[in-house]
């Protein structure tokens, strides 16, 4: 299509999010072009808003200051904090200095506040009334910030110092008399916030307590902001991709330098190397036992299949574990609880597929070699309940040693079962061997 269609085409769009879609299938280059064909500074704030963070660094940079601050000033005040933050210094100041002063020091207000926190996911454009009005002065206070295209939730009810009393649901304004005391509706039963929480203690405050929106106060009380459930919804998507990369060894940083060889290598060098080393360790392991490999050379065909199954089952328990400190389910003084479940899970998962492999190894894969089957139940066994109490113990470790325990679900676990697993069967082999 050319400059005209397109223009028409996006126009004629009425979600952002399908133009977000439409952008992500052409080359990032082409980005910048697409975007100002977009007449609607409001619908072209929102495509922005809604491009995903790993590539919006980088897109930024392609823009003027006055193209950047025209962009902002038409989203709400959380998301433009978001796009400010991720510019480089020289290109941020820049850009403040072109905002309107009201929207410069709301900005600076909130880049004051760590990203990952409540004061960093808040939005301070709400619906807040004084104790004392009226109910036709809370309609009045909604139709305008709708008509700003706030959205509002609920009202928010502040004393005459702006300290947060209570809230007054929508549903209130309309089946009362417009000249109801907004004090006769109050109620003080809210859940609050403090703007340095971190953003996942936010987020389980929203789960448990099944919110919609949550006021942000100041320990004099306050009223600050507020975070809505969508806020929440991008916190979560973010924390669970960022979870699933760590997972594997890597993280976002990787994402946005796609393009660039050397950088996403240096990421990943660190964590191949804890792979390499804990494989050399193997391959010493397997050295120093060369005379039992030597005199039972079948047994090396068998290493791999306690060292895979191990691995799994490594992985499987941390995971869990690394889940359930997400979600808030589980915390460390759950931990000796959780290494006896483990070695009960082993020692029957250990048990089921150690008769498997020894009757499979013994009667289909040799000649009746009874003894390699005893020695791959016995090690299969064990390197089962081994995985599952370093799945558990390893994050633990990491945390204590203030290192992030959503790595030790990647390479961590499992180099260091590949160790243990080959460790226990060459052992076991080794008491077996004179049978064979």
């Amino acid at each position: 299509m050319n400059e005209t269609e397109l223009k028409n085409y996006f126009a004629n769009l009425s979600y952002s999010a399908d133009i977000t879609e439409y952008l992500e299938q052409v080359d990032l280059s082409e980005w910048p072009k697409l975007l100002r064909l977009i007449e609607d500074p409001e619908k072209k704030a929102e495509v922005v808003a809604g491009i995903d963070e790993t590539k919006l660094r980088d897109l930024l940079t392609k823009f003027k200051p006055y193209e950047i601050a025209e962009i902002i000033k038409e989203m709400e005040s959380d998301d433009a904090t978001d796009i400010i933050a991720k510019l480089p210094l020289s290109l941020r100041y820049e850009t403040l200095y072109r905002l309107p002063e009201a929207q410069r020091h709301q900005a600076l207000e909130l880049l004051g506040y760590p990203e990952d926190s409540a004061g960093g996911i808040m939005q301070t454009e709400l619906a807040h009334i004084q104790e004392d009005s009226l109910v036709a002065d809370a309609i009045v206070k909604v139709r305008e910030l709708v008509e700003d295209d706030v959205q509002v939730l609920i009202i928010w009810v502040v004393d005459i110092g702006n300290r947060l009393i209570g809230s007054v649901e929508l549903s209130d304004l309309l089946i009362h008399k417009s000249t109801t005391n907004i004090k006769n509706l109050i109620k003080t039963d809210i859940i609050c916030v403090k703007p340095l929480v971190d953003q996942r203690e936010v987020a389980q405050l929203f789960k448990k307590y099944d919110l919609l929106t949550l006021p942000v106060i100041d320990d004099e009380g306050y009223l600050l902001g507020r975070i809505s459930v969508d806020d929440i919804v991008d916190v979560l998507t973010e924390e669970a991709n960022e979870e699933a990369l760590r997972m594997v060894g890597i993280n976002a940083e990787e994402l946005a330098h796609q393009e660039k060889t050397v950088s996403v290598a240096k990421i990943r060098i660190p964590w191949l190397a804890i792979s390499l080393a804990c494989s050399l360790v193997s391959a010493t392991i397997l050295q120093l036992f060369q005379h039992t490999i030597e005199k039972m050379t079948i047994i090396y065909a068998f290493i791999p299949v306690v060292t895979a199954m191990a691995g799994n089952v490594g992985s499987q328990s941390s995971t869990i574990l690394i889940r359930g400190l997400a979600a808030g389910k589980t915390n460390f003084t759950d931990i000796p609880k959780l290494l006896y479940k483990e070695v009960k899970v082993g020692l029957i998962m250990g048990s089921f597929y150690g008769i498997c492999t020894a009757l499979i190894t013994a009667f289909v894969l040799t000649d009746r070699n009874k003894f390699l089957g005893y020695t791959m139940l016995i090690a299969m066994t064990a390197a089962i309940v081994t995985a599952g109490v370093l799945g558990v113990l390893a994050p633990t470790l990491l945390h204590r040693f203030k290192a992030d325990p959503a790595i030790a679900a990647g390479p961590f676990v499992t180099a260091f079962n590949d160790i243990t697993g080959v460790l226990i069967f060459i052992i076991t082999a080794e008491c077996f061997w004179g049978f064979f």
